[in-house]
C-alpha cells in the first residue's frame, strides 16, 4: 500500500511540475505526457518461488479476461533542448490464470514497473539522439499453484537496477516520425541483467496532440533467496501523447 501511495504522489507531482515551470520559463521547457496508454502485454519466462521454478507463458487474451486493475503513464520534460527527465510507470494486477503450455499450473501476478531517467540531448534536428542514465524499479507479488502436486506458493519482491540507454527520433515525413528507445542494466547490482526496447510510429495531426503505436519489451533476470524472475514482458503499445 505504501509503494502505491508513493507512486501516485509521484504521478501527481509530474502533473504539477510542468505547470509551474511553464509559467516561469515559457520558452525553455518542452513537456510530453501520455496520461493513460495501452500496453497489451504478454509474459514469457521462468517464475520461481522457494526454489520451485515453472516456465510460464501468459498471453494478453488471458490477461484481459482476468484483469483486476491497470494503470500506465509516461511523462518527460526537456530544458533548453538539452537536459531532460523521463518517468514511465506501469501497474498491472492479474487475477489467477492458468499458464499456457505449463501443464496444470496457475499463476497470479501483480507488478509495478517504474523507469526513471535523466537525459542529455546529443544531437538535435531531423535525427535526434538522447543519452539516458537512470534506474528501473520492479515490484512483483506473484504466486504459483502446482495443482498436480497440491502445492501453492507465493512471494513478493522488489528491486532496483541501474540502467543506461539512448533515444532516437527520425522525422521522416510531415507530422510523422519514428521513435526508438533502448536500455540495458542490472549488471549484478540487483538483476543479473535487464534490458528494454521500444519502437513507435508517431503521428502528430495537431500541434499539441500525437497518436503513437508500436511495440515494447522489458526483460529482467533476477533471483534472490529462492525467488526467480527470468522473464520478458512484451506487447503492442498504443496511446495519445499531449505535448506543450
Amino acid at each position: 500500500m505504501r509503494i502505491k501511495r508513493h507512486l501516485i504522489i509521484l504521478w501527481l507531482v509530474c502533473l504539477l511540475v510542468p505547470a509551474v515551470a511553464q509559467s516561469q520559463e515559457q520558452n525553455n521547457w518542452d513537456f510530453e505526457l501520455a496520461p493513460l496508454y495501452l500496453w497489451a502485454i504478454n509474459i514469457d519466462g521462468d517464475l520461481g518461488i522457494r526454489g520451485r521454478t515453472a516456465n510460464a507463458r501468459i498471453e494478453f487474451s488471458d490477461i484481459w479476461d482476468n484483469l483486476q486493475g491497470v494503470f500506465t503513464t509516461r511523462f518527460s520534460m526537456l530544458y533548453k533542448q538539452k537536459f531532460g527527465l523521463l518517468i514511465d510507470y506501469n501497474y498491472l494486477d492479474l487475477g489467477k490464470e492458468k499458464a499456457s503450455g505449463a501443464g496444470n499450473i496457475e499463476a497470479s501476478f501483480t507488478s509495478q514497473i517504474l523507469n526513471l531517467g535523466a537525459t542529455y540531448r546529443v544531437l538535435q534536428g531531423k535525427h535526434t539522439w538522447d543519452a539516458l542514465a537512470g534506474i528501473r524499479y520492479i515490484y512483483l507479488d506473484s504466486g504459483i499453484d502446482l495443482n498436480d502436486a497440491g502445492v501453492g506458493l507465493s512471494s513478493d519482491q522488489d528491486w532496483v537496477d541501474p540502467i543506461f540507454g539512448a533515444r532516437y527520433t527520425l522525422a521522416f515525413a510531415d507530422k510523422w516520425s519514428l521513435r526508438l528507445y533502448g536500455d540495458i542494466g542490472g549488471f549484478g547490482v540487483s538483476s543479473d541483467f535487464t534490458w528494454q526496447g521500444l519502437g513507435l510510429i508517431d503521428f502528430q495531426p495537431w500541434r499539441n496532440v500525437a497518436i503513437v503505436a508500436g511495440y515494447r519489451a522489458i526483460y529482467s533476470d533476477y533471483s534472490d533467496d529462492g525467488f526467480t524472475y527470468d522473464a520478458t514482458v512484451h506487447g503492442p503499445v498504443v496511446g495519445i501523447d499531449i505535448r506543450w
